[in-house]
């Protein structure tokens, strides 16, 4: 493409191939800001919802976004819809394949081919931006995606097409948000013009203040996955902080991870212990990372060790819990964390299955009642859901916090001095008989209190 057609080169329609937990909103933030957006998506049940006005996902401040973003965005299951439309962002699921142990980019191939079918026969042939948000693994861009690109066009990247990788960072429970004003915005490509008309595109949602990285695609890749990774290893290592406070009789966990925090190397968050990481990202980008060392002969044993220092975390947690000899155990927050119901890769059902194989009787709460039901979707009758947080604490003798929602900070009032909380985020407020924090100092003890160890016998997993 020559230096005049870029320049006149404009983004007046917009398809984005994938309305899931990233991809609704971000379609939405286009289409509020006045962009024209074509939201594609193969779930028709997905799309019949978003055309009558119903909301698909519990995120805050989408029901808003959507209402705003309704007279510039249309909702369909058909590819061709994105014949018209100048820029295209991929962002279908990369889901885990457990034959490879590594992210799969098939859907994003697929979506891929779609998109190719729909803009091949359109005469006179133009310009068309082509941006893949779906987190891949380093290399499958060249390797995959570009040349799938390139045959399904019969056109060349970065003459007759653009291509970009711009991945997303935003949280789940903060996506509008962090779509908004995320630390940075990355911009993979090997294509200047393409890169320059990806954060032009961008800037219309992004904040001011927000930084653009541009990367080759391939740095792109890696820095993506290494972010989730090494988020990965500053949970490992608060917890590792807690696991250390288990047989020191307990720690302060706060103000040693607020302590640490004051060396700017080391930086705020992530560092005061708790349950173990999880959700539907990590635990599959760690994977992802120890496949990559393998494919290359590289040996990672920092990223080796996040899945054990994850083990070790669920065994301190179970053995406190075993500790108060229970009958039955309410386990609270169902979700991987606070103000989502997503349940992918859940702490909360590992203690589950883990307190199960012992034969202990379960009742589930989470404020979420999509969390609520995911869980009985998963366990079904050998476990009892509660549809309020009393209920829960009525019928357990042990109560198992996973996720610091802020319904469990005050519960300490509500339960018998003879049963016992095991609070692994030290998010009860209150004294409590029964409380007990592992890695933590209890709320009574006082500093010169000589410790008292939990026994690790073999018999206690």
């Amino acid at each position: 493409m020559d230096q005049d057609t870029f320049d006149s080169f404009t983004i007046q329609q917009l398809s984005v191939f994938g309305l899931g937990k990233l991809g609704l909103p971000l379609a939405a933030l286009f289409a509020q800001n006045g962009l024209r957006t074509v939201g594609i998506d193969v779930d028709i049940a997905l799309v019949e919802k978003l055309r009558t006005g119903k909301i698909p996902l519990l995120e805050p401040g989408l029901e808003a976004l959507l209402a705003a973003a309704a007279p510039k965005i249309n909702y369909t299951t058909d590819a061709r819809a994105a014949a018209d439309t100048d820029a295209s962002i991929i962002v279908v699921s990369t889901p885990y394949d457990s034959s490879r142990a590594a992210l799969s980019s098939t859907s994003v191939e697929e979506a891929c081919s779609e998109l190719c079918a729909a803009l091949r026969e359109r005469t006179p042939w133009r310009y068309h931006l082509v941006i893949i948000s779906s987190t891949v693994l380093p290399g499958a861009m060249s390797t995959r995606i570009i040349p799938a690109l390139e045959k399904g066009f019969g056109r060349r990247a970065g003459a007759e097409f653009g291509i970009a990788y711009v991945p997303e960072f935003a949280a789940l429970g903060e996506v509008v948000s962090g779509l908004q004003r995320p630390p940075f915005l990355l911009i993979g490509s090997d294509d200047a013009r393409a890169g320059a008309r990806a954060a032009a595109l961008y800037g219309r949602i992004v904040g001011d203040r927000t930084p653009p990285r541009f990367l080759s695609i391939q740095d792109a890749e890696l820095t993506k996955i290494a972010l989730n990774v090494f988020l990965c290893l500053k949970i490992s290592f608060g917890n590792l902080l807690a696991q250390f406070g288990d047989r020191l009789g307990g720690a302060d966990l706060d103000i040693i991870a607020n302590t640490l925090a004051l060396d700017p190397r080391i930086g705020s968050g992530l560092l005061r212990g708790g349950i173990p990481y999880g959700g539907p990202c990590l635990p599959r980008d760690v994977d992802s990372f120890l496949h990559l060392s393998r494919a290359l002969a590289l040996d990672a044993p920092l990223a080796r060790a996040l899945p054990d220092v994850n083990n070790a975390q669920y065994d301190l947690i179970e053995r406190h819990v075993l500790a108060c000899q229970p009958r039955c155990v309410a386990v609270l927050g169902l979700s991987f964390k606070p103000g989502t119901a997503v349940t992918t890769a859940s702490p909360a059902f590992e203690f589950v299955r883990r307190l199960q194989a012992r034969l202990i009787e379960i009742v589930v709460f989470d404020p979420i009642s999509e969390a609520r039901e995911a869980a009985i979707a998963t366990f079904g009758s050998t476990i009892s859901s509660c549809d309020t947080l009393d209920e829960s604490l009525r019928r357990a003798d042990v109560i198992l916090i996973c996720n610091p929602d802020p319904d469990f900070v005050a519960i300490s009032a509500a339960i018998p001095a003879d049963r016992h909380i095991v609070d692994p985020w030290g998010c009860v407020q209150g004294p409590h008989p029964g409380l007990k924090r592992p890695g933590r100092l209890p709320v009574h003890k006082a500093r010169g209190d000589q410790p008292q160890l939990i026994p690790t016998s073999s018999a206690v997993r």
